[in-house]
């Protein structure tokens, strides 16, 4: 798409005004100030024609200097020099010196602070009246600088006038370039306005009205008022008193007589902004601030970036307006290069009108009446499958859906005539409003013709895909094929006409609709190699359909998270050939979302334009000991207790501790190779650690608070991070924290439903509450932290200690060695929790320390001397994530910027410096032929995904455990999606792309080459809430980093985390511990499974997550998982130990397939060779699973329904059960077959009780689509 360009034609008009001049008068200044003085001469012309027949101007650019007319300059009578910080007046310093030895008369315009004394020294005034007259700004004044010096220098007699001030903030008139400090004033002038419609805000910075840089700003208030808007444009600068809180407060809230804005759209002000005095000021405003950003580079730049925003202006830009609360970070504003290095700012015409349709949009939340608006609530059903509805942490169906229904129907929307109760919407979502696989057509069949969904018909899905960019739309078609050549979730009528099939749940004006498959699971051996796969067809006719079909008011995206935000396109700064954007387009995108993963959240900010509404996580207690683990706690003290008066007696006690201690793996997770009297002490020391743990029992229902017992308990883990506070300052603590949390559940529908009003949703912190209390209550738009202050100087500190831990416990278990190398996982979520430990940590191992200014901002970094480092340089290697790389890239620069420094020590005992040389050398044999470049190329440390790209891959490798056999498949998926080159001048690089002479796969082999020689793989752990096993992106992180090293050098690193959890006691922990210190306060501590099985449908899909994950780490790091493991869980989820009645709770809930499912990855565990179960327990999982479809059903995932191997693996073994029936023996290939294939044409017609006997597809009538019935 082309942006509209907008240009005055006086701006190209020659400077020359009259060839004939004697006179010559240059300006010297940078692009900034080209317009203003540009106009200012023109405006000479007009004022004072005789003045301009005597003189020649002409206006000399900083950046294309050398390249003009040397001559003219150096020979001019009158010369005017705009100064900078940077020193750029030194380039025309023979040409200065040669005019004043002369006699011209040389003025500086402003003041460059560092070389202003030099200057005065060649013979450059520094005249009062022409700096307080430039400062001020404006074409008048800069007219009268050259008028006066005229008559001063040169002569002249001509009628000049005082400096004309500036206010420092006020109201802009865009007819007449008046500025106004009252709104009286302004009101006055604009006679024109229509006082009955509804006002938007505008912010706009002082400085581009003083330097003539209008255009922009009034091609959007004039767009804007031809939609039926007036616009209040203020505009604001940095001096005390006119910060941006206080010009919102004084033109925007101060008195009755001010319009009142529906909201107020900031137009690249984020210098002034204090975000903490801003955040008071927009509460009491009360309706959103969209961030409007202009970028420093121009439009096709843009366009084609993978980028979007500059990485060291992304904090400036979109990190620090988020803490003040804006909203929708949207591209607005280009430069635009006019003439030869001359740039002007630009709005960009289609952005300029998503802009415009989200203000429109707010404005139509704030006065459409409630009963009117349509809004899609969207959770999550991926990978399809019956048992996988849901959300982190979060109980989605049917208990926050509930709570959201029932507050919306209290405020009056439309939500039907159907009874809101949980029976009721969890029956629905389950039979019409979840996710189908391609695997199961006659699925899609069932859901067509007794549920009621959406029929997109073909030929209107073409008609939206239209509207999409070439670029997106080629790109689909190059992955996908034609819209008529899709499979997923499409259904064809008796005629053979397509359609697709979008699963919806109606009540009234509000739908439940689950947010379509990302793609992956239905072509899974081609797609997880590639990084940049678009979303289907059918993900794109959901979103247009949203857009264009339903006329969503607003989209609610519930709990985290979607996967919308995360699909290709730009890093951030998103434009229409992205497909967030693309997708999103201008509808407002309320998200709930779990306080403690800010990270990414923000990327739901950022690329999803989302407002954020934070809930709370689930409540938190100790975790206490499980029985085996109370009755080996007894046995140890009952031990000591009989040794002081028996020793020999006590010895069989000691066999039967021994023996209990390695049923129950402890051994494993303190790493003891034997048990002995003293090392009991550890064990008894571990079951404390265990029982006092602060473990989250159970999930969080949106709205609701947890009750009285659970908030005490929470209240009780909060507090006791409080170390620093004590008697009635502690009790004081104490009670606002229990108010906070029994708050938070109202907070969140009240924030909620603020939002779905269009108003301000107030901003705040986020993180793990026990760790952060400050970001209670829940109910926020929350945010990070200023990312140029990190990491601080307390926490290099801490980083300091944590790196000479980590060296001291390795060299302690390998004979006194230092670790040579070293491989961090870096992500967004974790540093903005320890604000940013483990890059102190890598920098400390490097050997370098930060530099920082008096604001406390990182601004460079030094080395630490050897002499004072006492040790090796240790080699890092860096694997961020994806999100990382879009919150954080200044980080990354900064520690790419760390091993350079690092390398640049020629000493003994520097790793860095040493295997950077290696690689050089290998780097030249394998066809490098430049030597910078191979020292380039081998200095790289920091490898992730490609711009736009997300995740390893390793996860969905991992769940489609059917599709690979050998582990080194699962490594090359990692090292395909990781192996893109950050830092040395690369950004998402493949080498190979960028110089073509290099073989396919040498970046990749780049890749190898740093990973390889890694001793320990590292990442860390910060929150309460989250472990290794309620998610997949630790073991696909962590678990893959040991996977890809292992595969290189045929051994497994030493795996560590940094353990942050408790910021009191930081240290390093290695994953065995940890991983079995999780597993032994949550998922086999029967108090830990009861609260999660009370939570119904959503605790069942919690448990199977659960499951798979510790499958993941057992495909990635078999070593971190024993049979131990296995056969615990076994003995808690099948064979129901603490006989909780899980099965039957799971039934109870409607969630048995959940159930099904974890006997499907037990069996696949067992299948694939990782598990060595013995035949009994194979026999009874094959016999439950086999109950479960005749109690249910199969549940029709990936694993069950599309696993070819495990299909065969459970018939085979079925079979060869004579205990069975030829029916049971049969019951899972007759279930996979009904599934798999469509009803006969016989029955095509048919409904059975209860079904829908309506289909309905869209039709256009009136150039409106509609909903329309289609006869069966």
């Amino acid at each position: 798409m082309k942006g509209i360009k907008y240009y005055f034609v006086i701006l190209s008009l020659c400077f020359g005004l009259s060839l004939t001049a004697q006179n010559k008068v240059s300006f010297l200044i940078d692009d900034g100030f080209w317009v203003g003085v540009n106009r200012s001469m023109h405006l000479l012309a007009k004022m004072h024609p005789e003045v301009a027949e005597k003189c020649q101007f002409k206006v000399f650019i900083y950046s294309n200097y050398h390249e003009s007319d040397m001559d003219f300059f150096e020979n001019s009578d009158l010369i005017f020099v705009a100064l900078h910080n940077n020193g750029l007046v030194f380039k025309a310093k023979p040409q200065l010196l040669s005019a004043l030895k002369r006699g011209a008369k040389v003025y500086a315009l402003n003041l460059s602070h560092e070389y202003d004394a030099e200057l005065q020294e060649w013979g450059i005034c520094f005249d009062p009246w022409t700096l307080a007259a430039f400062k001020s700004g404006g074409e008048n004044n800069i007219m009268n600088i050259v008028l006066k010096k005229l008559n001063k220098d040169l002569h002249f007699d001509c009628e000049y006038q005082d400096i004309e001030e500036t206010p420092l903030s006020g109201i802009y008139n865009y007819r007449n370039k008046k500025l106004h400090t009252y709104i009286g004033s302004y009101l006055a002038e604009r006679t024109d306005i229509d006082t009955q419609a509804p006002w938007i805000g505008l912010i706009i910075g002082r400085s581009d009205l003083t330097k003539s840089q209008y255009l922009y700003i009034d091609v959007f208030i004039r767009n804007i008022e031809e939609k039926g808007f007036n616009v209040l444009p203020v505009f604001t600068s940095q001096k005390p008193g006119h910060h941006e809180e206080q010009v919102i407060e004084r033109f925007f809230i101060s008195c009755d007589s001010l319009p009142r804005v529906s909201a107020v759209l900031n137009l690249g002000c984020w210098y002034n902004t204090r975000p903490e005095q801003e955040r008071v000021v927009l509460e009491k405003l009360g309706v959103p601030v969209i961030n409007g950003i202009i970028l420093s580079t121009n439009q096709k730049d843009w366009e084609k970036s993978l980028v979007g925003i500059d990485i060291y202006n992304r904090s400036n830009l979109v990190a620090i307006p988020e803490l003040a609360g804006y909203i929708e970070p949207s591209v607005a504003v280009v430069f635009d290069d006019f003439d030869h290095n001359i740039r002007i700012k630009n709005m960009i015409g289609y952005q300029m009108e998503t802009l415009l349709g989200r203000i429109k949009n707010i404005r139509n939340l704030q006065t459409k009446p409630n009963h009117e608006k349509k809004v899609a609530l969207i959770y999550y059903s991926y990978p399809p499958g019956k048992e996988n509805i849901g959300a982190s942490y979060l109980n989605v169906l049917p208990r926050s859906i509930l709570s959201i229904l029932q507050r919306m129907r209290q405020e009056g929307y439309d939500t039907g005539g159907q009874p809101i109760d949980s029976a009721a919407i969890f029956n629905r979502v389950m039979d019409y409003g979840r996710n189908i696989g391609s695997w199961a057509p006659a699925e899609v069949d069932k859901l067509v013709r007794k549920g009621d969904p959406v029929l997109v018909p073909m030929e209107v899905y073409k008609e939206w895909y239209d509207k999409l960019s070439l670029k997106i739309r080629t790109e689909m078609e190059n992955k996908w094929g034609k819209p008529e050549e899709s499979e997923l979730m499409v259904w064809k009528d008796s005629s053979g006409k397509s359609y697709f099939v979008i699963p919806v749940v109606k009540y009234g004006n509000i739908i439940l609709t689950p947010q379509p498959p990302r793609g992956w699971e239905d072509n899974a051996k081609s797609l997880y190699h590639d990084p940049l796969v678009p979303p289907p067809h059918q993900y794109l006719a959901y979103y247009l359909f949203l857009k264009y079909g339903f006329h969503a008011d607003a989209l609610v995206h519930i709990g985290t998270h979607g996967t919308h935000e995360w699909l290709p396109g730009k890093e951030a700064g998103l434009g229409p050939d992205d497909y967030p954007e693309a997708l999103i387009m201008d509808v407002p995108n309320i998200y709930p979302y779990i306080v403690d993963n800010v990270g990414e959240g923000l990327q739901a900010k950022r690329r999803g334009q989302a407002v954020i509404i934070d809930h709370m996580t689930p409540p938190f207690d100790k975790a206490s000991l499980n029985p085996e683990l109370r009755d080996l706690k007894s046995g140890i003290s009952k031990y000591y207790d009989q040794k002081s008066k028996s020793p020999i007696s006590s010895m069989a006690q000691f066999r039967d501790l021994v023996l209990r201690i390695k049923t129950l793996g402890l051994d494993k997770d303190l790493k003891l190779d034997t048990i002995t009297d003293q090392n009991l002490e550890d064990i008894d020391d571990y079951l404390k650690e265990i029982e006092e743990n602060k473990t989250p029992f159970g999930l969080h229902t949106f709205g609701v608070s947890p009750d009285e017992a659970y908030t005490k308990a929470t209240t009780e883990a909060i507090v006791s991070m409080q170390k620093d506070l004590m008697g009635k300052d502690l009790e004081l603590f104490r009670e606002q924290v229990q108010k906070n949390i029994a708050k938070s559940g109202k907070e969140e529908l009240d924030a909620f439903i603020r939002a779905l009003n269009g108003k301000y949703v107030r901003a705040g912190t986020g993180n793990d509450p026990i760790r952060n209390p400050g970001a209670l209550p829940t109910g926020k738009n929350f945010f990070a932290f200023d990312p140029r202050l990190i990491p601080s100087r307390m926490t290099c500190r801490l980083g300091e200690q944590l790196a000479e831990e980590l060296i001291e416990q390795y060299k302690a278990e390998h004979n006194g060695e230092c670790p040579p190398k070293v491989t961090i996982n870096l992500w967004a979520v974790e540093c903005i929790r320890n604000e940013g430990t483990m890059e102190a940590q890598a920098l400390s191992l490097l050997g370098v320390r930060p530099v920082y200014n008096a604001s406390n901002q990182v601004v460079g970094l030094e080395l630490i001397p050897q002499h004072e480092l006492k040790r090796p340089r240790v080699d890092v290697v860096f694997a961020p994530s994806g999100l990382y790389r879009d919150i954080f890239p200044e980080l990354m620069a900064l520690l790419d910027k760390a091993v350079s420094l690092a390398r640049s020590a020629d000493e003994k005992d520097n790793f860095v410096r040493e295997h950077i040389l290696e690689s050089e050398d290998k780097l030249k044999q394998l066809g490098v032929q430049e030597d910078s470049l191979a020292r380039r190329i081998a200095s790289v440390r920091l490898f992730t995904t490609p711009s736009g790209a997300y995740g390893t891959g390793v996860s969905g490798t991992v769940q489609a455990s059917g599709t690979w056999e050998d582990e080194k498949d699962v490594a090359e998926v990692y090292f395909d999606k990781m192996s893109h080159l950050y830092g040395q001048g690369f950004w998402g690089t493949k080498v190979e792309d960028e110089y073509t002479y290099l073989p396919k796969g040498f970046s990749k082999t780049v890749f190898k080459n740093a990973l390889s020689g890694t001793r320990v793989a590292l990442h860390s752990r910060t929150s309460n809430l989250y472990a290794l096993l309620d998610n997949d992106d630790m073991f696909q992180y962590l678990g893959a980093t040991g996977l890809a090293v292992r595969t290189i050098d045929g051994k497994s690193p030493v795996v560590m985390l940094t353990n942050l959890v408790d910021p009191s006691a930081p240290g390093q922990e290695t994953l065995e511990k940890f991983l079995g210190r999780e597993l032994k306060t949550r998922y086999l501590n029967p108090k830990w499974v009861d609260a999660m099985v009370d939570e119904g449908y959503a605790g069942a899909r919690f448990i199977n997550k659960m499951v798979f994950n510790l499958w993941g780490w057992e495909a990635t790091l078999p070593e971190s998982v024993s049979d131990n493991d296995w056969n615990q869980i076994y003995d808690t989820y099948v064979m129901d130990k603490y006989r909780l009645d899980i099965k039957e709770r799971f039934k109870k809930s409607g969630n048995l397939y959940a159930y099904q499912s974890i006997l499907a990855r037990l069996l696949e565990t067992v299948r694939k060779g990782y598990w060595k179960a013995d035949k009994k327990r194979v026999d009874q999982m094959l016999l439950q699973f086999n109950e479960t479809i005749r109690e249910a059903g199969l549940a029709c995932n990936l694993n069950i329904c599309n696993n070819e191997k495990l299909m065969q693996f459970i018939s085979d073994r079925i079979n060869d059960m004579p205990s069975l029936t030829t029916e049971e023996k049969s019951r899972y290939k007759s279930a996979l077959d009904d599934l798999r294939h469509k009803a006969k044409t016989e029955d095509a017609d048919s409904t059975t009780d209860g079904g829908n006997d309506k289909i309905y597809e869209l039709q256009i009538q009136d150039d409106k689509w509609l909903f329309k019935q289609k006869q069966k």
